[in-house]
């Protein structure tokens, strides 16, 4: 295996890692129809939430020393797009999910009751539609770096 093969399988690994939880956590959360379930639905998250920084940070350096061997990609819209996209894709899946999870979490600690808070119920929609954004996002990303189509 050359080094830039190894570099790309670091790279879809990183991936699976950083982007693949996008896919699953909204379908997760939607679990979450009780008190005591969403809260471990979202300390799940909350605490997964560093394996997607590692896979996403270890995603953008494997992808830009791709470039740096390779500075024609550089050239190439599809490369660039997708970076755009996935600073896009990290900011909706790790900042504005995190910060909401993150809430979430308090706000279901702090509440006597069993019942779900309007305001965390709120929160969680908000991170379900940033997951599929993210999501959306991903598959988009896949498909540019697959088609190369400009």
């Amino acid at each position: 295996m050359t080094l830039y093969g190894g570099l790309v399988l670091i790279h879809v690994l990183a991936a699976v890692i950083g982007m693949g939880p996008s896919f699953v956590f909204p379908i997760i959360q939607s679990f979450g129809t009780t008190k005591q379930s969403l809260q471990l639905i979202n300390h799940i998250i909350e605490k997964t939430e560093k394996v997607v920084t590692i896979g996403s940070i270890v995603l953008l350096l494997s992808g830009l020393t791709m470039g740096l061997i390779n500075p024609d990609l550089f050239t190439q819209i599809w490369y660039i797009t997708s970076i755009v996209l996935f600073f896009a894709g990290v900011y909706l899946a790790v900042v504005f999910s995190g910060k909401r999870t993150k809430k979430a979490v308090a706000l279901l600690d702090a509440h006597q009751g069993n019942d779900i808070p309007s305001e965390v119920l709120t929160l969680n929609k908000s991170v379900g539609m940033a997951g599929a954004g993210s999501a959306l996002i991903a598959v988009v990303m896949i498909f540019l770096m697959s088609v190369k189509p400009f």
